[in-house]
C-alpha cells in the first residue's frame, strides 16, 4: 500500500477514534444526568400542558390505523391532546380509513392536495392553537408514557424542542436486527448529543417543539426531503436547545428488503450532505460549540474517508483485474492458469504476512478499539430506553453488514449531491 494512502487511513481512523473516545469520556461526565429525570416529581393532570400531535400521511392504508391508535392509548389527559391529521392527497384509501375517527372530540381531520410531508407539517402548524406541538410518522407508533416523559424537559425555559428514542418495531429479521442495533446506537448517541447541544436532527417520529420556535425561525422547508434535519440545523444556527427524552420510547417500522433501506438511507444520508452544505457555515465554527467543532466536520470528515476507502479499493480492483487480463492476453489462459496454480500457495502466503504486518503495525488495533466503542454503545442505548430487548445478535449483524452495504448508499447520495438532485422519498 503507498505511503501515501497509508497516511490518509491512518488519518481517518485517528479522527475517528478520537470522535468516538470524545463521545465515551463525555457520557461518563455526564453519566448520571442519563438515570435523572427533568423534574424532582411527576407532572399532575392540572400541570400538564396541551399539546398538538401532527400526524402527516400520503398513502399510509397499511399503518395509519395504529398510528393514531396509539396516540389515543397515550396516557395523557385527552382534553389537552389535540390530534391533527393532514392527508397530502392520498391516491389509495388512507383517507377513508381515517374516518372512523372524524367524531372522536381530539382529533381533527384535513385533506388537502399533494405537496409534500413538508407542506402538510406546515398546514397543521398554521392550524395549531396549542403551546406545543409536535408530529407523528404514520409509520410509527407511541408508548403510552411517551408524553409524559418528554413534557417535562420543557420545565427548563432554554429547551426548544425535545426528541425521543427511536426503536425497531418487531425486528425479526436479519435486516431488522441489524437495524434494531442502529437504533440502539441512535439511542445513545441522541441522548450525548442533546446533553453537549450538538443535536443535528429532530426526527419525525414524535419530536416535540414549542410552538413559538416556528413563529419565531418559519416553518418547515422542502429541505431535500429531509425536513427533520433541516429544521433542528436551523435552530441550532439560531441557539435553540434542542435535548432527548431517552425514556420516550417510540416504535417506527424500518424497511424490510435491501432496496427500500436503500432508497430510505439515499434520502437521509444525501438530505445530511446537502443540509450540511447549505450551512457551511456552522462548520469549523465555535461560535456554534461542539455541534460546529466536533460533531458536523468529524461527521462530513467520516463521509470523505468512507468514499476515499471506496474509491481506493474499486481502483485496486480495476488495476489487478486490468494485469490479470493482460497476462491472460500474453500467455493464454491456459499457461496463465497454470502460473496461479504454482504461484497461488506463495502469493497467498506473502499476501497474509503482508497484510497481518500492515495491520498489527496500528489499524487492527485501532479498529478493535472502534468497534468495542461500538458495541457498549449499542448496548447502553438498548438499556436507557428501559425497553426490553432481547435480540442478541442484532450486534452482530450490524457489524457484519453494516459496513459492508452502508458504502453503496453513501456513495449514491454524494452523486446525488454532485448532481444536485434530491433523493425520492420512495
Amino acid at each position: 500500500m503507498p505511503p501515501v494512502v497509508s497516511s490518509i487511513i491512518y488519518m481517518f481512523m485517528f479522527f475517528l477514534v478520537y470522535y468516538q473516545v470524545f463521545i465515551l469520556l463525555t457520557f461518563f461526565e455526564h453519566k448520571h444526568e442519563f438515570k435523572k429525570y427533568p423534574t424532582n416529581r411527576a407532572l399532575t393532570d392540572q400541570e400538564l400542558p396541551a399539546v398538538t400531535i401532527l400526524v402527516p400521511i400520503f398513502n399510509e392504508e397499511k399503518t395509519v390505523d395504529k398510528t393514531i391508535a396509539s396516540l389515543l392509548s397515550l396516557n395523557y389527559p385527552k382534553d389537552k391532546l389535540q390530534i391533527t391529521i393532514v392527508d397530502d392527497g392520498s391516491t389509495d384509501n388512507t383517507w377513508n380509513i381515517v374516518q372512523k375517527y372524524k367524531n372522536v372530540s381530539n382529533i381533527a381531520l384535513h385533506k388537502k392536495e399533494n405537496g409534500g410531508k413538508f407542506t402538510a407539517l406546515n398546514y397543521g402548524i398554521e392550524n395549531c392553537i396549542t403551546d406545543f406541538v409536535g408530529c407523528l410518522d404514520a409509520d410509527s407508533e407511541v408508548d403510552a408514557e411517551a408524553l409524559r416523559h418528554i413534557v417535562p424537559y420543557f420545565d427548563n425555559p432554554e429547551i426548544m424542542a425535545v426528541t425521543p428514542s427511536l426503536k425497531i418495531k418487531n425486528p425479526d429479521t436479519i435486516l431488522g436486527l441489524m437495524q434494531n442495533a442502529e437504533y440502539n446506537l441512535g439511542i445513545f448517541l441522541r441522548k450525548i448529543m442533546g446533553l453537549i447541544d450538538a443535536q443535528y436532527v429532530t426526527p419525525g417520529p414524535f419530536s416535540i417543539f414549542r410552538k413559538n420556535v416556528f413563529e419565531t425561525i418559519g416553518n418547515y422547508h422542502h429541505a431535500h426531503n429531509t425536513e427533520d434535519l433541516e429544521m433542528a440545523l436551523r435552530m441550532q444556527s439560531k441557539h435553540m436547545k434542542i435535548t432527548c427524552a431517552d425514556k420516550a420510547v417510540v416504535y417506527t417500522v424500518g424497511p424490510r428488503n435491501l432496496y427500500r433501506l436503500y432508497k430510505q438511507r439515499v434520502r437521509w444520508t444525501g438530505g445530511f450532505i446537502q443540509n450540511a452544505l447549505d450551512y457551511k457555515h456552522m462548520i469549523l465554527n465555535p461560535k456554534y460549540g461542539n455541534l460546529g467543532m466536533l460533531v458536523l466536520p468529524i461527521t462530513m470528515w467520516t463521509i470523505v474517508g468512507t468514499m476515499f476507502a471506496l474509491g481506493y479499493s474499486v481502483f485496486e480492483l480495476i488495476v489487478k483485474s486490468m494485469k490479470a487480463f493482460n497476462d491472460i492476453s500474453v500467455v493464454g489462459l491456459k499457461n496463465q492458469l497454470g502460473e496461479i496454480g504454482n504461484t497461488f500457495s506463495v502469493n497467498l502466503v506473502s499476501q497474509f504476512k503482508e497484510w497481518m504486518y500492515y495491520h498489527v503495525q496500528g489499524t487492527f488495533f485501532l479498529s478493535l478499539f472502534s468497534f468495542s466503542i461500538v458495541i457498549f454503545a449499542v448496548w447502553y442505548g438498548r438499556k436507557i430506553a428501559n425497553v426490553k430487548d432481547s435480540k442478541k445478535m442484532d450486534i452482530v449483524y450490524f457489524l457484519m453488514l453494516y459496513s459492508l452495504i452502508a458504502p453503496i448508499w453513501l456513495a449514491t447520495s454524494v452523486y446525488n449531491t454532485i448532481r444536485k438532485r434530491d433523493a425520492a422519498w420512495r
